[in-house]
C-alpha cells in the first residue's frame, strides 16, 4: 500500500507521520538518543522507518511542537537539553519551606533538587496599577505600585520570567525597593513590612504561546509554550499583599499539586 502525502496509509489507520513520532519520541525515552545529541537526517530516518520524507519532516514537526528536539542552523535536529524543575505549587511559598533553606523561594527549591537557583534582577521601580494589577491587588487603577521584574534561572538557564506587584507606600523604604537580590527572601521582608503573616495565596493558571520576546529571553525552541502563573498572597484580614506574575517555560517545569480528600 501506497504512502500518501500526509502520511496516512489507509483510512482509519493512524497518519503515518503520527506514528513515526511516536517511535522516536519512545527511542529518545529510552535513551537511544541523548539530550544533545544530533538525530540522524530525514533521508537516513525515511529509510531506516521505509517513510517519506514528507512524513518524516511532519513527525519532526510533531515532535518539536510538543518541546521534545529543536533546531538550528548547521546543527540539524537533536534531542533538546532541558532539565525539568519540579515545583510545589501548594507547598512552596508556605512559612516553614522559605525558612528551609533561609533564601530566596525559587533559590531553596532549586537547592532542594541539587540545582543552583538565581535571579537577574531586569528592573525595579514605580508604575501605575493597570486594570489587571488594581484588580489583584484590590486597589484603584492608576495606584502607585512599586514592581520588581526578574529572570529566574537554574544552572545558568533561565526558566522563568517574574513580575512581583506591591503598594509602593508599604514597601518603599526595604529591600524590596532595592534593585538588588533580597536574600532572605522578599515575603520575609513583605511580612515584616506590613506586620502580619501571609495567611494565604489563590493561584490563576493560564496556558498560551510565548510572545517572540518572551521566547527570547526564556530562549525557547520554536512550539514551545508557556504557564503564566499569578498568585496573589493575602493576610488573614483577606488583605492582598503581592501578586507574583509569572511566566514558566513549559518544557522546564513539572507542577506538583497536592490535594486533600477531606
Amino acid at each position: 500500500m501506497s504512502e500518501s502525502p500526509g502520511g496516512t496509509a489507509g483510512r482509519g489507520e493512524e497518519p503515518r507521520h503520527v506514528t513515526l513520532a511516536t517511535t522516536i519520541r519512545e527511542a529518545i525515552a529510552r535513551g537511544d538518543y541523548t539530550p544533545g545529541e544530533r538525530l540522524p537526517a530525514e533521508r537516513e530516518l525515511a529509510d531506516r522507518f521505509n517513510a517519506s520524507r514528507t512524513t518524516v519532516r511532519l513527525a519532526l514537526s510533531a515532535l518539536k511542537s510538543q518541546g521534545l528536539v529543536g533546531s538550528g542552523q548547521g546543527q540539524g535536529t537533536y534531542v533538546r537539553k532541558a532539565r525539568p524543575i519540579r515545583v510545589l505549587a501548594m507547598d512552596q511559598d508556605r512559612a516553614a519551606r522559605r525558612a528551609e533553606h533561609h533564601a530566596a523561594t525559587f533559590n531553596s527549591e532549586a537547592a532542594r533538587q541539587g540545582r543552583v537557583g538565581r535571579q537577574d534582577i531586569r528592573e525595579v521601580g514605580q508604575v501605575p496599577a493597570t486594570a489587571e494589577t488594581a484588580r489583584w491587588l484590590a486597589v484603584p487603577e492608576g495606584t502607585d505600585l512599586l514592581v520588581r521584574r526578574r529572570i529566574m534561572l537554574i544552572d545558568e538557564e533561565p526558566y522563568q520570567l517574574g513580575d512581583s506587584y506591591y503598594l509602593a507606600d508599604l514597601v518603599k523604604d526595604t529591600a524590596i525597593a532595592v534593585p538588588e537580590p533580597v536574600e532572605e527572601g522578599v515575603l520575609s521582608v513583605l511580612e515584616r513590612a506590613h506586620g502580619k503573616p501571609i495567611a494565604y495565596y489563590i493561584d490563576e493558571l493560564s496556558f498560551r504561546m510565548p510572545t517572540p520576546e518572551e521566547a527570547e529571553l526564556l530562549k525557547l525552541d520554536p512550539g514551545v509554550s508557556v504557564v503564566r502563573a499569578v498568585r496573589v498572597a493575602y493576610d488573614g484580614d483577606q488583605q492582598p499583599l503581592e501578586a507574583f506574575d509569572q511566566l514558566l517555560a513549559g518544557d522546564k517545569h513539572v507542577l506538583v499539586y497536592e490535594v486533600s480528600g477531606e
